[in-house]
């Protein structure tokens, strides 16, 4: 990690049938470092690293709009 970086995971709940897809797409986003499917109350995790609390506020308002994406959690790291 970078110092000064924030590190997070994002967990997403996904539409049935479109996890994918959804994640390839989120996938793309700046600070995205990676995804992947997981069974249990969410459907996928996100890695994420952004220099600024005002660019993960940013990343996570993109994420939760992108179609697919039905809700999330963020875990900062400390």
């Amino acid at each position: 990690m970078v110092l000064g970086q924030i590190k997070a995971i994002i967990l997403a709940g996904l539409v049935l049938g479109a996890e994918e897809r959804t994640l390839k797409e989120i996938k793309k986003f700046e600070g995205v470092k990676d995804g992947f499917m997981v069974y249990g109350e969410f459907d996928g995790v996100l890695i994420v690293e952004v220099p600024s609390q005002e660019k993960l506020n940013a990343l996570i308002s993109r994420i939760r709009r992108t179609e697919g994406v039905t809700r999330t959690i963020t875990l900062v790291a400390i």
